[in-house]
């Protein structure tokens, strides 16, 4: 098919998509009385229908910004072919929902005429009437036409994540304008583009200058001698009022005496905090970040984040509810809604070009629920698995930064990393190497138990990396499928081997990103919600 098929096919999809959805929502109308389900029904596509209407003037709109052509022309024809697949697949999905509307109002229809061509036979009230059609359309028509448009809404959003994807990848990704435009336009803050956008755009101005966020004088004092620690690197206090949970960083470990941290240091430290300060989607799972401060004394900084509302500010570390003897193991719907949100927020990160390099479970974190009144549950038993918190971010930087790392050999946090990242890495971090930490925290998360308590010495007799990884590997071919599905297991290999079918990728590794998305999250996804 030739460039301009391919557009005009597009154009013609998604002008038929928004109108077949009008269509459908004005037939579910007639139903609206019938009970909320079909109100809600209603709602749901009028809503997809918007979500058409703004890709539609996104995608078509012309913009001075690209040389008086529109974001479409700026995707090569795979792409674009990509796209006009998946509105043709969308549009065959939402067909069946009208198809089958437009035949139970023929049935309707034809039920009337027979009433009226036959006035001798025994007359049925029309609140009987109405009774009847109600159970016709609960029993026969409405819970297919339920799942239809699931189906359809799911396909829709799918093709939108997609679709971002691609803008934020696309050469003109890396042009502010082209990020300006995709954070200010209405149909793409409708479509919510507009957040990783402008986290992108935060990115590619990392270097240039920033909001100062560091606490000085007289508001660090309360900070540091008022705190509640939790372990050794978190630490929770107030700051005005609100409880804030501080993330501590050394920046010169091997120094015994306190040292001012250097101007390259301040200048990555409040660099991060600036993007960790940025708004995000609550998929990518990360708290806000609202400035840092200097402890000197400890050589290390602090990162302040606000910590979520409505829980009490007592986290506890996946590694802890791991490793506790006390507490029974999660069913196994808890542990793929937490496993999805923790590739969901992988795939967010990857999303804005960045990498987390230290993802494992002691970094991530639940805080319970307050509790209610009279109410016996102890704090661990008050945590929502599916509302994890990443933290980590002491080493995190965007993926074009080298990172070739400092040489640590501590085994607890070795096991997370790829073979090539342990011990003393010479590779530049990728976002391969976060997709393998992530294979080992849904190991864990699978089997309920800390990767380390997989070899009977913690792995301390274990030497070469290679070793870890297929020792690893062999735990999930084993165990995984029992305990969490065959699919499950599937999407741990596939991280821990990094086997995503993947050749000739792009610079920003816009294939592995696409490859991730529909071989670990979207799996995932649907293993959950078919639990």
């Amino acid at each position: 098919m030739d460039p301009l098929s391919i557009t005009a096919a597009t154009v013609a999809f998604l002008t038929s998509l928004w109108k077949i959805g009008v269509k459908t929502a004005d037939l579910i109308s007639t139903y609206r009385d019938f009970d909320d389900d079909s109100k809600a029904l209603e709602r749901r596509i009028r809503k997809e229908n918007d979500l058409t209407r703004a890709l539609h003037m996104l995608l078509f709109e012309p913009s001075r910004i690209y040389g008086g052509n529109c974001i479409f022309d700026q995707f090569d024809v795979d792409i674009q072919d990509q796209i006009r697949v998946s509105l043709e697949q969308a549009m065959d999905t939402l067909n069946q929902a009208h198809q089958l509307l437009e035949r139970r109002q023929r049935v309707s229809v034809e039920d009337r005429a027979t009433d009226s061509k036959f006035p001798l036979l025994p007359t049925i009230s029309p609140q009987a009437t109405l009774s009847l059609s109600r159970l016709k359309w609960s029993l026969r028509d409405k819970k297919r036409l339920e799942r239809i448009i699931l189906d359809f809404s799911e396909h829709n959003s799918a093709i939108h994540v997609q679709i971002k994807v691609w803008c934020l990848s696309m050469s003109a990704g890396v042009n502010l304008h082209h990020l300006k435009h995709l954070e200010e336009d209405e149909n793409s803050r409708l479509l919510g583009f507009h957040v990783d956008a402008s986290l992108l755009r935060a990115n590619v101005e990392l270097d240039r200058p920033h909001m100062d966020l560091e606490v000085h004088g007289p508001d660090v004092t309360p900070l540091v001698s008022n705190c509640t620690p939790f372990g050794d690197k978190f630490a929770v206090c107030t700051q005005q009022g609100r409880p804030t949970l501080l993330e501590y960083r050394a920046y010169a470990p091997d120094i015994r005496v306190p040292v001012e941290p250097d101007n390259r240091t301040r200048q990555l430290v409040n660099s991060l905090a600036n993007l960790l300060h940025q708004p995000t989607e609550v998929t990518f799972r990360t708290p806000h970040c609202n400035g840092w401060i200097t402890q000197m004394q400890y050589n290390r900084v602090a990162f302040m984040f606000s910590i979520p509302e409505g829980v009490e500010p007592t986290p506890f570390t996946l590694l802890q509810l791991l490793s506790s003897k006390d507490l029974p193991s999660p069913s196994l719907s808890d542990r793929l809604q937490l496993a999805l949100s923790l590739a969901r927020c992988i795939s967010q990160l990857q999303l804005v070009k960045w990498v987390h390099e230290s993802f494992r479970s002691e970094n991530i974190m639940f805080f319970p629920r307050h509790s209610i009144q009279d109410e016996t549950h102890s704090p661990e038993d008050r945590i929502a698995l599916s509302q994890p918190w990443v933290f980590g971010f002491e080493f995190s930087r965007p993926d074009p930064f080298f990172s070739d790392g400092r040489p640590d050999m501590c085994l607890s946090r070795d096991i997370y990393r790829h073979p090539e990242r342990q011990q003393n890495p010479t590779h530049q971090f990728s976002k391969i190497h976060d997709i393998y930490a992530l294979g080992v925290v849904l190991l864990e998360i699978g089997l309920w138990q800390p990767a380390l308590s997989l070899e009977k010495s913690g792995f301390s007799r274990v030497k070469d990396p290679r070793a870890i990884q297929k020792y690893l590997v062999k735990q999930a071919e084993r165990r995984l499928a029992s305990r969490a599905g065959e699919r499950y297991k599937d999407v741990v290999l596939k991280c821990l081997q990094g086997d995503f079918g993947v050749t000739h990728d792009t610079r920003d590794d816009t294939k592995l990103q696409q490859a991730f998305r529909s071989q670990v999250v979207d799996v995932l996804q649907r293993s959950a919600s078919n639990i």
